[in-house]
């Protein structure tokens, strides 16, 4: 899922811009979630609260913080966020040069030039920088998901475990994780009551057991077999 973030001091102008890019992922059939923010102050206090932005669509000319000033703690923090300014004001044009890599958008934004930019937003994210947000003893964890080879369960406590051997901690039913992550672009696939699975890290499938890259070997529960050999052909929506 594409978490999006959009701002503009003029509600009208917010509203546009939310509908093309929910019109451009309806069209690629990919998972968006757009949230509408009219300073850049809200913006740059929910990635702070809520976890990083995959693209954030910003007007300039802002009360308060400006979109230069918002952007620029926004990349502090993330420098792969993908960056649209979206302005009437010609201006501002040699200082968004500055500030790179960035797009930029004529105000009011059209349809064309939105599905553009969400095009190649799309090319520069693909699926790698799709993240799972956990929050453990006043923690905020940005995790990407392509690096996550598992969720296991023991009650209420899950553990997180990360391709480079990194594990995380936090508290929450396995069966909510599953339905988040089904929202998502990355398929993860729930082989037992205690095991979630990135489909893509699976090395080897076997009768009641798969291996992951990492050599793990974790178990497939009886009534869950049929299911994950249609999963691994492909036939298991």
């Amino acid at each position: 899922m594409l978490r999006i973030a959009v701002c503009d001091d003029v509600p009208v102008f917010v509203e546009r811009l939310a509908e093309y890019i929910e019109m451009w992922a309806g069209l690629q059939h990919l998972n968006v979630q757009i949230k509408r923010f009219t300073s850049g102050e809200e913006v740059v206090f929910a990635q702070e609260d809520t976890g990083d932005f995959a693209a954030v669509f910003m007007d300039i000319a802002l009360s308060g913080m400006n979109g230069m000033e918002a952007v620029a703690k926004i990349r502090e923090k993330n420098s792969l966020v993908s960056i649209v300014f979206v302005t009437q004001y010609e201006e501002y044009l040699k200082q968004i040069i500055r500030i790179y890599p960035c797009q930029y958008i004529d105000k009011p934004a059209s349809q064309e030039k939105v599905f553009e930019a969400m095009d190649k937003i799309a090319r520069e994210h693909k699926l790698s920088y799709e993240t799972y947000t956990l929050k453990y003893n006043r923690m905020t964890a940005n995790i990407v998901l392509e690096e996550i080879l598992y969720f296991t369960s023991e009650k209420r406590k899950i553990k997180v475990l990360l391709e480079n051997g990194q594990n995380y901690f936090f508290y929450k039913k396995l069966n909510e994780v599953e339905k988040t992550l089904s929202c998502y672009n990355h398929q993860f696939f729930r082989i037992h009551q205690s095991y979630l699975v990135n489909f893509r890290l699976i090395k080897e499938y076997h009768p009641g057991h798969i291996i992951m890259h990492n050599g793990d070997r974790l178990p497939v529960s009886r009534f869950r077999r049929e299911s994950v050999k249609l999963f691994k052909m492909g036939l298991f929506p």
